[in-house]
């Protein structure tokens, strides 16, 4: 293989592992605004829920017993959402290792320019 062709690959390999890691950070961030979204659930649920009863015609014991399976299902849900945060940061973190600091250095100046357009935008 040649010299140009090695460099090629190791540029796509380094843009590979950047969006990857930018896609893991977006991933992240977005995960923390559906946390913060997460307060306003239970009115969410409920407005959901009287769509629900509304289109399908539910009566109100239908509706209290749609409660109580969500309700019963809520811990578990916790777990798992929590569980997951964790998986996320650990391979947030290994992925990290793999950077050079200049690597990193770029990065953070892409995730801060996403951000502060988001933000613009909002």
């Amino acid at each position: 293989m040649s010299k140009e062709c090695t460099q090629n690959i190791k540029m796509i390999d380094m843009k590979n592992g950047i969006y990857k890691y930018l896609c893991i950070g977006l991933f992240a961030f977005t995960l923390t605004a559906v946390s913060a979204q997460d307060r306003n659930n239970d009115a969410s649920r409920e407005q959901k829920l009287q769509e629900l009863k509304k289109d399908l015609n539910l009566s109100d014991a239908q509706v209290i017993k749609i409660k109580q399976i969500e309700d019963s299902y809520k811990d578990e849900k916790l777990e798992l959402k929590r569980k997951m945060k964790e998986v996320r940061k650990k391979e947030f973190d290994e992925i990290n290792t793999v950077f050079t600091a200049e690597q990193k250095a770029k990065l953070k100046e892409l995730h801060n320019k996403k951000h502060s357009t988001k933000k613009g935008a909002n």
